[in-house]
Order: C-alpha cells, then structure tokens, then sequence
C-alpha cells in the first residue's frame, strides 16, 4: 500500500471510531457525569488489601463451611454428660434395632454399603447374616453423639481414639455407660493436616523465635488439637511457643486462615486443605495424616450395659463391617453412590473421599481390615498400636486441662472380640504398610524442603564406642521408645537418623574417624529400632555429620554443656518420594 493509500485508510479507520464514539456516546459516557474520574489512592489501598487478606472470593465459597459467617470463639471446657439411663430396645418386626450414629466421613462407607443404606432393612448384611437391624443417622457434632449414647438414644458412639480419650472420664462415672471400643475402622491416611503460609515449612518452623510466637487457628479439643500437639511434642516445642485461636470447628478454621492473613496457619481436614493450598498462594500442606498415617485413628464403641447384653451381636457388628470393607473394595462406584445418597454430596467427591482403591492407599482414609485391627488392639510391640495412642492422648488432654483424670486403656479396650476371630480371618494380611525403596529416598532427605520435622535426642555413649549401653546411660530405652513411635505414627515416611559428636577433639582426631564414629552410633540406634519393632529396613537411612552439625550457638568446644548438647542423635522425618 502507497502512503498516499495509508493516509486514506487511516482517516477512514478514524471516521468510524469517530462515528462509533458518537452513536455510543450516552453509554460509555452517560450525560451529566463527567469522563474525568476522581480516584482516592488510600479507599483503592485498603480495598487491595482486603481483596489480599481474602485470598480470592471464589476461594471461600468453595470451602466447606461455604457462605456461612465465622468467627473466633473462646476457649472452653467439654460440657458435662447431660444424663445417663438405660439404653432404649426398639425393634422392627419383632428384631432389636443398633442405633449407630455416624458423622459425614469416608471411614464409614463400609458400614452404609453392609447395611445398604441408612435405614434397617431386609437388604442388610447385618439381617440377613446376623439377624438384626441396623439404623444409623447423622450426628456430626460429637458432643451430642455423646449424650445420646450416655442417655440410651443410641447403642453406639462414633469417635477418633483420641476423642474417645477425652470423652472416656465422663461416660466411666456409670458403669453403664462406659464406652467398650471393640473396633477400628480406619486410620485417617490424608484427611487431617497442617496448612502453613510464610516461611513455615515444617513443624520445627512453628518453634518461637524472637519472641514472636506463629498464629494458629484450629478447633479445641479436637483430632485437629490432638494432630498438632502431638507433632509439636515430637519435634521437641512446648504448645505454649504458639499462639492457637479458637474455631467452632475445622471448617471455620479454613475459612478464617482464608479471610485473615494475621494467621499463619490452621489444622482442618480435606478437602479444606488441598483446596486452599491450591487456590491461595503462598500457601502449603507442612504435613497430613498421608504421612502421619498412624496417628489418627476412628473406632467405634458400644456402651458397656449393652455390650454384656449382646456380645454375639457386638462381635457380628465387628464382622459385618469387615465384610463391608470388602464390599467397598470391590465396587468403589456403588459405595460412593451409597455414600452420596447418605451424606447429600455429589457422588464425585464421594468417589475422591473413599480413594479409587477402596481406601488402600488412596482416599481420605485407609480403610482397616482384620489384620489391621489385630495389629491395633492385640499386638504389644506396635509402636502405634491402642494403647500408645490411648495413652498419649490422654496424657496430651489432661495437660491441657481438658480432663482431670485419665481411664485406663485396659477398661475401654474390647480386645476378646477380635481375638476369638483370630482363625476365620487367618488368611487376610495388612495392607497398611507402603513399600520402601531402597535409596528412594536420599533425594528427599537432600531437599530441606520436603522434611516434616526433626527431633532431637541425646544418647550418651561411652567414649569412643558405638554400643548402646543402658548402664552407662539408663535413659537409652527410653529414648529408643521415643523414637520407634514416632516411626510407627509416620508410617507413610522415611526416617533419617542423624548422629553428630563434638568439636571438643577438633584438630586433634581426623575428621574421618569423627564421622564415622558419629555414622556407627546412629546405627546403632537404628539397628535397635529394627530388632524391637517390625518395620521395613528400607525405612530408615542413616547419616554421619560428625561435628560438622552443631546446635546453633553451642559451638564452644571448651564448654562441657554445649558438648553434652552436640553430642546428639537427630531423627527426621521425610515424606514418601512421589511416584
């Protein structure tokens, strides 16, 4: 085109705008008003900074406490039982009733496909194999699941360990009333965890520094209390380094993390977690229930009248849940369609929820067979088995005051049911346990990154030897208990087991022996961790740093206590390597 032809066309171009600009006019400019817009810099500041603080509209709504208003809530104590009585015996078609509430999670689904459905019915493994009905309903808060049970309006009482640890003291002051756990239906495998943003990357960055403490919302007095105390314990920080708010529950706590950036973390379960750390940047899972996959762990339990009433139906209850989990296994689609009818939620989440193994390795939760629950109740040397997570979520409760006592693990434990089933089931095997690669793993423990925390222990050693020797250190027992539960609770992780010496023989002894010396005790530790607990030797890797690995600010050779402190074992635990 000549530059004669380009001066036309712009002209023309500009005639149509112009003509458009005219024709349009009264709408892009409305009269009276002027095209000269007034902008206030601090009104579009603070309005940035809401929009900032909210992360992003959509990212609320698509959490589960939805448009729903939060706030904070005090502190407070568990309410006492209401009242207790005996249990009530309805009946359809001359047959006892089990009235088993539940609550809105996936562990359950074996349950809702033996019995197909929620309401008692011929269809149901429990009638046409046992010869009884069961009904179970919604009760998603566990405080009336609670006083139901305490009142006789329900045989059953659904709950985490932990929760049935807190709830325990109250519901023993009546013989009747005493919950018997006779079951485990599964371990959460990624339905809790820990959401950071920040410069939080691991639980040992909760740990206070300069006097700030890090802001955490959770739910009181909850699995999401009893998740974070716990790990803070392991990684050797006292509770009081942080700073937790109250939520009514664990959805309000995602939505509150959303909504206020002052926070630099909350506790809550999926899909709460996976969804904010999606769609809120600058956000992270710092650890889950995928990884900490023996820490939290649902049961039921029925009261203790009925128990002695009915002990042939309490144990076909155990093994019509069995069965159920077979079911789910066998046709994930038709459990989530059960589900989503019981729980009014798209079959699709449904589907998530459960895992499309049936709850093996994927899904919210891992779904515990027989085997699985034998290991739980009966076995003594599972580092994560009843009474280890009994006993540290009583001991967890009571220091935070939210008991006065303690009950025994052995007056709430039902462990003759399952133990008489022994030979029915000698065939089902344990499908918790992941496999372990050898060296899968040094990429992980070479990313700081990917380490969920780190404790640190001491084990004293005699000078210049590598064996483990109570006498010289009666702690050592102790210590290696300390340390075999917490690989038992991580039973989705590599653990590193670090060992570091003392500078005090720096220029003096070659740096090589130093670190070997540090290599030959940690596997000692190691070694005995595997001759007392059944884990996988792949599990575990173990690194010598010889003195190069001093505690911040304990570098003083000359000092005996900052050479007592450095000669230390260090344990880390680090997520399984993604396929």
């Amino acid at each position: 085109m000549t530059t004669r032809g380009k001066l036309i066309f712009t002209l023309l171009i500009l005639g149509v705008v112009g003509f458009g600009v005219y024709r349009w006019w009264d709408k892009i400019a409305p009269s009276g008003k002027s095209s000269i817009v007034s902008v206030d810099p601090q009104a579009v500041k603070d309005s940035l900074a809401k929009q900032a603080a909210a992360g992003s509209p959509d990212v609320s709504s698509k959490l589960l406490a939805g448009n729903k208003t939060v706030s904070l809530v005090d502190g407070s104590a568990i309410p006492p039982v209401s009242g207790t009585s005996d249990y009530e015996k309805p009946d359809k078609n001359g047959k006892l009733t089990i009235e088993f509430p539940i609550n809105v999670w996936p562990g359950w689904a074996p349950l809702i496909v033996a019995n197909n459905g929620m309401e008692p019915n011929e269809g149901s493994i429990f009638f046409k194999k046992y010869g009884f009905y069961l009904r179970l309903s919604l009760v998603d808060d566990p405080v009336k699941a609670r006083d139901l049970f305490a009142s006789g309006h329900s045989h059953v009482l659904w709950g985490t360990l932990d929760m049935m640890a807190l709830f325990a003291p109250e519901l023993t002051k009546d013989s009747r009333t005493v919950p018997v756990i006779c079951q485990q239906i599964d371990w959460s495998g990624g339905g809790d965890g820990i959401v950071a943003r920040g410069n939080i990357r691991n639980i040992n960055d909760f740990r206070m520094k300069n006097g700030q403490r890090k802001k955490v919302v959770l739910a009181q007095n909850s699995p999401s209390h009893y998740l974070i105390m716990s790990l803070l314990i392991d990684a050797g920080i006292d509770p009081a380094e942080v700073d937790f708010k109250w939520a009514g529950d664990a959805p309000a706590a995602a939505k509150i993390f959303v909504q206020d950036k002052s926070f630099d973390a909350f506790v809550g379960w999926s899909p709460d977690i996976y969804t904010v750390t999606d769609q809120v940047k600058d956000t992270r899972l710092v650890v889950t229930t995928g990884a900490a996959n023996h820490l939290i762990a649902d049961v039921w339990a029925v009261r203790n009248d009925f128990f002695h009433d009915h002990p042939d139906m309490v144990a076909n209850l155990a093994r019509g849940i069995f069965e159920g989990i077979d079911m789910v296994r066998k046709d994930v689609p038709n459990a989530a369609k059960l589900m989503s009818a019981a729980y009014g939620l798209p079959v699709e989440d449904c589907t998530a929820m459960i895992g499309k193994d049936g709850g093996v390795a994927e899904g919210d939760a891992h779904l515990t067979n027989y085997r699985e629950n034998s290991n739980f109740f009966l076995d003594p040397m599972n580092p994560s088995n009843f009474e280890v997570v009994w006993n540290r979520a009583s001991t967890i409760y009571k220091s935070l005051g939210a008991i006065t006592t303690t009950v025994p693990s052995s007056q709430v434990k039902a462990a003759s049911i399952l133990a008489k089933m022994a030979t029915e089931y000698k065939e089902v095997r344990d499908l918790s346990q992941p496999t372990f690669k050898a060296g899968a793993m040094f990429k992980n423990a070479e990313a700081e990154t990917s380490e969920i925390l780190t404790k640190s222990v001491i084990v004293s050693f005699e000078p210049n030897k590598n064996v483990l020797n109570a006498e010289y250190d009666p702690s050592i027992p102790g210590v290696l208990e300390e340390i075999g539960k917490l690989a038992g609770s991580f039973g989705n992780a590599y653990i590193v087991i670090e060992g570091n010496t003392d500078s005090s023989r720096k220029g003096v002894v070659p740096a090589d022996l130093v670190r070997q010396l540090s290599y030959d005790r940690a596997d000692a530790v190691r070694k005995s961790i595997l001759d007392k607990y059944k884990f996988d030797p792949n599990k575990f890797k173990v690194i010598g740093n010889g003195w190069d690995n001093p505690v911040a600010g304990m570098t003083d050779a000359s000092n005996p206590e900052h050479n007592k402190k450095n000669r230390r074992v260090e344990v880390k635990v680090f997520p399984l390597e993604k396929e």
